[in-house]
């Protein structure tokens, strides 16, 4: 998972999340809005849209917790639930 800096459209602040897939080497974009630091206190929706060919989009919940760790619930999307890094971006994920 890596992020862009903060970024801000017509007085709304996002960041772009980009995932990898290394098992099938697709690529997934999404906005999350309000940025990682609006996501500490509850989890706040983003829908990703693979940006290599294929087109799947699907919907999933981030959250930064206290301890610096970055939490995404794929809510069975992509064959998966609940992956979380820990540290400075870019980073693997841990399931």
């Amino acid at each position: 998972m890596a992020a862009t800096a903060l970024s801000s459209n017509e007085g709304t602040n996002f960041q772009t999340i980009s995932l990898t897939d290394y098992n099938t080497g697709s690529n997934y974009s999404g906005m999350l809005w309000g940025g990682l630091n609006a996501c500490t206190t509850s989890e706040c929706p983003i829908r990703f849209h693979e940006t290599s060919a294929g087109g799947y989009t699907f919907n999933a919940k981030m959250w930064r917790t206290s301890n610096g760790c970055h939490n995404i619930d794929f809510e069975g999307a992509l064959d998966a639930h609940h992956v979380y890094c820990c540290g400075s971006l870019p980073r693997d994920f841990t399931a």
